[in-house]
């Protein structure tokens, strides 16, 4: 006897799917939770109770759910380390670290409560104070045939850097641990030229499969994000439905028309 209505589910959001494409009406809440279902579809659980759904999330997203006392007191608390404010160089001077939201270089151009979105931005020879990174990070670099700099991570000799043009990093600073450093720039002409965007809460609307549309080229994926690389030629056009919460990272700049459908 199936007590689950999962397969119900799956059939009657992919007609409230059709019908929005036929329609052209983006639903992205709708079009995460038919995902979701299709996963539990694909495990199985369409023939289990349904008191297994649970199943679903802890399997696709590596996480348990329970929450047991006898877990609670298995459980160590964890010493709390907090580091310190001072950075000591090899030849006894001192600097003090600040937060990267407060070096003055580091300027914020967006923030929720899912994301911070920092534009990095300084001249020649200029070098950033001591900052220290505590969130898990993307960084976008945006100046045009790459950039050299001097970076100097606490812990670590200063040691030479290219940031290419285009290129995408991704900085564990919350899943690890902190980042300090500064950097310097050490081009005779270019700006740095960097885009900072903290991943601070997972949004409630995300996708458990990576996206398959016109134009999108996967190029990174990690635990808490995706990056797609868009290219559009001139005079081109892409019609396409992100059914998760985004950000866009421009690289070089361009007027485009853009519709959305009411």
């Amino acid at each position: 006897e199936v007590k689950s209505a999962l397969n119900i589910f799956v059939k009657d959001l992919d007609i409230v799917h059709s019908e929005s494409r036929a329609f052209q009406s983006p639903i992205p809440i709708a079009s995460a939770a038919l995902q979701q279902f299709i996963s539990g579809q694909s495990l199985g659980l369409g023939k289990s109770d349904d008191s297994q759904v649970i199943q679903v999330y802890e399997k696709l997203a590596n996480i348990s759910v329970a929450n047991t006392t006898a877990a609670k007191k298995q459980t160590k608390e964890k010493e709390v380390v907090v580091e310190e404010d001072i950075w000591t160089f090899p030849d006894g001077t001192k600097e003090e670290i600040i937060e990267v939201g407060d070096e003055p270089r580091h300027n914020v151009i967006l923030s929720n409560e899912y994301t911070r979105v920092m534009k990095v931005q300084f001249p020649p020879g200029d070098t950033t104070c001591a900052h220290r990174h505590s969130e898990d990070s993307l960084y976008f670099f945006l100046v045009t045939g790459g950039l050299d700099v001097i970076h100097h991570a606490k812990g670590s000799d200063p040691n030479c850097d290219c940031m290419e043009f285009g290129e995408v990093r991704y900085g564990t600073h919350k899943t690890d641990k902190p980042l300090v450093h500064k950097i310097k720039n050490t081009h005779p002409t270019k700006d740095m030229n960097v885009v900072d965007a903290e991943l601070i809460k997972r949004p409630p609307v995300t996708s458990p499969f990576p996206m398959v549309a016109e134009r999108h080229t996967l190029i990174k994926s990690r635990d808490k994000c995706r990056v797609y690389h868009l290219v559009l030629p001139p005079g081109e056009s892409v019609t396409v439905h992100y059914p998760f919460f985004y950000l866009s990272v421009v690289l070089q700049g361009s007027t485009i028309h853009k519709e959305i459908p009411l």
